[in-house]
């Protein structure tokens, strides 16, 4: 799901993310960076031989949006924040809820069975 779009000069950055926490930055259409982030993490993007960071920060709880910040040489250009979709929400609560039970019988289970 698109996110974001940013524009330097005559180039297209986009930012992507998936319910299931990857993360994806276009260059002119391309795929240039693709991660794995449960909080926000920072993407490289080499622009006409300048480096650029695009990073994100995921706030999970309260009013759960993705902070986007556009950097060059640690000068903020650019910040955009949007809303986290209710599908990806619903996602990660169910993951979480799928973990919680399966430790949790994972525990039980070891204990009963150690005596």
């Amino acid at each position: 799901m698109k996110y974001a779009e940013f524009n330097i000069e005559s180039n297209k950055i986009e930012f992507l993310n998936s319910a299931f926490g990857v993360e994806s930055v276009l260059l002119n259409g391309k795929t240039i960076s693709k991660k794995f982030s449960f909080s926000g993490i920072k993407h490289k993007i080499n622009l006409n031989s300048n480096n650029l960071i695009l990073e994100s920060k995921y706030k999970q709880f309260g009013e759960s949006e993705i902070k986007l910040e556009l950097k060059n040489n640690n000068k903020l250009l650019e910040e955009k924040i949007v809303k986290v979709d209710k599908k990806q929400r619903f996602y990660w609560l169910l993951i979480g809820v799928i973990l919680v039970f399966g430790i949790y019988k994972l525990v039980i289970e070891s204990f009963y069975l150690s005596k």
